[in-house]
């Protein structure tokens, strides 16, 4: 009973600061502090990020195998409040692809294109069908990676992780995530996956071959990071089994959840070592003030595309830039790496 009314509830955190956006669109009907959930099994917390080009807002929570997940699908519109929870299904991936608009439901479909590859996907945005050598990926090579930090940096073998794009320290989940997941939360069907501390729903998968959707509302598919000789590996949950171990062709859309390595930083430890970026709405010129000496500056624009920046005097030059969101990356000489998110207007 307890744990049903904590999974249905939400963290208020009074004092927080509420970032306000122009065409701006927040998911969670709450308060974003990026704060970290707690220590304890269940405990809630929520991070903001770029998704689609715009600012959103997911819960996340604290799973009971101690990592931090994200509560939501990526694409989603809240927390699942049944299994069959249609706002709560989220985007569809294909295995190795970035968020670049192939994910939606009702995205156009496209045979693959001649470079079969994630760097033959430049100005691709439709999900990919075909069989055989004719279908996303097809090599299926078991040396391929999903683990590229954006679009920029994908190769022939290297997709972009469209977790990354929360921020420091979150991934795709690997197979060996999902199974201590799995057997921690005690999911052996689609119910107990959406009774679990992440909410699961039974979003259902898109078919590589036509691009029609199978089992929504009834069966999950979740993307894991790691490859199989016939595709991706994938966590199924099926009526009575949940499989972190499955297969599925490349092409397949699942859903895709993300989780935070636990090595890494908490957004509290972050804030220690950083004192401000601002003005952030900026005209064009951002100063930035680190406890710690700054090493180097990337910035991004919302699809990955990394923009030269001239950085002096703890200052960053941005006038001439297109107006819009930025995500500025600082490395630490003490070796850490902190993202910001800011407006130029």
């Amino acid at each position: 009973m307890f744990r049903n009314l904590h999974l249905g509830m939400r963290k208020i955190v009074t004092g927080a600061v509420i970032f306000v956006m122009a065409n701006t669109q927040i998911n969670a009907q709450q308060t974003c502090n990026n704060t970290d959930p707690g220590t304890n099994t269940g405990d809630l917390g929520c991070v903001t990020f770029i998704y689609k080009g715009q600012a959103v807002s997911y819960t996340t929570v604290r799973g009971a195998d101690g990592k931090v997940w994200l509560q939501q699908n990526l694409g989603s519109t809240k927390v699942a409040a049944t299994l069959d929870d249609a706002d709560s299904y989220g985007d569809l991936f294909q295995w190795g692809r970035w968020d670049d608009g192939h994910q939606l439901r009702n995205s156009a479909t496209s045979a693959a294109p001649s470079t079969n590859a994630p760097d033959g996907l430049t100005g691709i945005d439709t999900f990919i069908i075909g069989s055989g050598a004719a279908s996303w990926w097809a090599a299926n090579a078991t040396s391929d990676a999903w683990n590229a930090s954006n679009a920029a940096s994908v190769t022939s073998a290297i997709g972009a992780d469209p977790c990354k794009t929360i921020g420091q320290g979150w991934k795709m989940p690997s197979q060996a995530d999902w199974t201590t997941l799995v057997n921690a939360e005690g999911i052996n069907n689609p119910a107990t996956a959406f009774e679990s501390y992440l909410k699961l729903p039974a979003a259902g998968y898109r078919s590589n071959t036509t691009g029609g959707f199978t089992f929504v509302g009834q069966r999950g598919y979740y993307w894991s990071s790691d490859t199989s000789s016939s595709g991706g590996k994938y966590l199924y949950v099926g009526t009575t089994i949940a499989n972190p171990s499955s297969g599925a062709p490349r092409g397949q859309g699942e859903s895709v959840r993300c989780v935070k390595d636990a090595t890494a930083l908490s957004t509290n430890e972050i804030r220690l070592n950083v004192a401000g970026v601002y003005p952030n709405p900026t005209n064009g010129i951002l100063m930035i003030k680190a406890d710690s000496a700054i090493e180097n500056v990337n910035i991004t624009n919302v699809v990955g595309q990394k923009i030269n920046v001239r950085f002096s005097d703890n200052q960053i030059n941005m006038q001439g830039f297109p107006n819009g969101i930025y995500i500025v990356e600082l490395k630490l000489k003490n070796g850490q790496i902190i993202f910001k998110k800011i407006i130029k207007n």
